[in-house]
């Protein structure tokens, strides 16, 4: 039964009325879109813009402007933003909690941004704190990460795990490790750090749908770290099983849950993976790797058509 067909039947049953029957049945055949997404991004770019042109007016009229009205400038904008935020916030619940309206998670983005350009610029001009500037990125994650709590925000928190990423690299920068080995170590050390708070949160049930954006942060930190130990060592280490695994949990979590992304992510880190191995033993002969690449891209993309069909059908 089509969805035209599900819609006729709870119609004759009276459990839809037919101002419901009539728009779910436009919104079915594509009479009535939502320009809600496209609407999303163009106010985040809007937001990207306004900050971006704070920073070049800045830049540019730094001399004329003086560092304190540029400091109270920025502080007025981001406690003016939380101000609001915290006034117009519903109370906390552990739960999903909408936002007010649609402008809400946009100003909150907004001082966001600027309290990290206002701390940013505070150390530039007057090294408080020195060497130990890289606390300030430590500072703003955590503050990102409570903010992204208390108003049920997964663009603050996204912001909070970035923050945290480039407080992780700079600190490890420091330890002159091997542009390779810094790499992976930095990426799997993170993976781990965003994985288990993220995991645990989810198990105390405290904003549970966060968890998707812990995951995806972990996914790609992760394999991409593991595809860099394969590039180098190939099949001689753990990184190819470590791989092979990861993509595996990936595959089991995908059906478990009934989201088709995670699926997506097993199936083309996994292919990744196989073809650096296959290349190191067929290197060289260009009829072999031609002939490799086009039967293995089309049997993945082919299979991925598939898993995405059936997926939608299960839904």
């Amino acid at each position: 039964m089509d969805i035209s067909e599900l819609l006729q039947k709870m119609f004759y049953e009276k459990k839809l009325s037919a101002k419901q029957f009539s728009t779910l049945r436009d919104i079915h055949s594509g009479k009535i879109f939502s320009f809600h997404r496209e609407l999303r991004c163009f106010l985040y770019i809007g937001i990207l813009l306004i900050v971006a042109g704070t920073g070049l007016t800045i830049r540019q009229y730094l001399a004329n402007l003086g560092d304190i009205a540029i400091i109270l400038s920025l502080t007025l904008c981001f406690t003016a933003a939380f101000f609001y935020c915290f006034i117009k916030a519903p109370p906390f619940a552990t739960d999903e909690v909408a936002s007010p309206h649609i402008a809400y998670d946009y100003v909150l983005f907004f001082g966001c941004a600027f309290f990290a350009m206002d701390i940013a610029y505070i150390e530039t001009q007057f090294h408080i704190l020195g060497d130990s500037w890289k606390s300030y990125l430590l500072i703003s994650s955590a503050l990102f990460l409570l903010l992204a709590y208390r108003f049920d925000n997964r663009l603050v928190l996204s912001m909070a795990l970035s923050t945290l990423a480039a407080w992780f690299g700079f600190t490890l920068s420091d330890y002159r490790l091997s542009f390779e080995k810094y790499y992976r170590e930095y990426a799997i050390l993170y993976g781990i750090v965003v994985l288990l708070p993220g995991y645990l949160f989810r198990r105390l049930d405290i904003k549970k749908h966060f968890f998707d954006i812990y995951l995806n942060f972990a996914i790609h930190f992760l394999c991409i770290a593991l595809l860099s130990g394969i590039f180098e060592y190939k099949i001689f280490s753990l990184y190819f099983p470590s791989l092979l695994l990861v993509c595996a949990a990936l595959a089991f979590y995908s059906l478990k849950v009934r989201k088709f992304l995670y699926m997506l992510y097993a199936v083309v880190y996994g292919y990744i993976g196989i073809s650096i191995v296959m290349i190191d033993h067929i290197f060289g002969q260009t009829f072999f790797m031609f002939t490799y690449f086009i039967v293995t891209s089309l049997l993945v993309i082919g299979t991925i058509f598939i898993i995405s069909r059936k997926f939608r059908e299960n839904e």
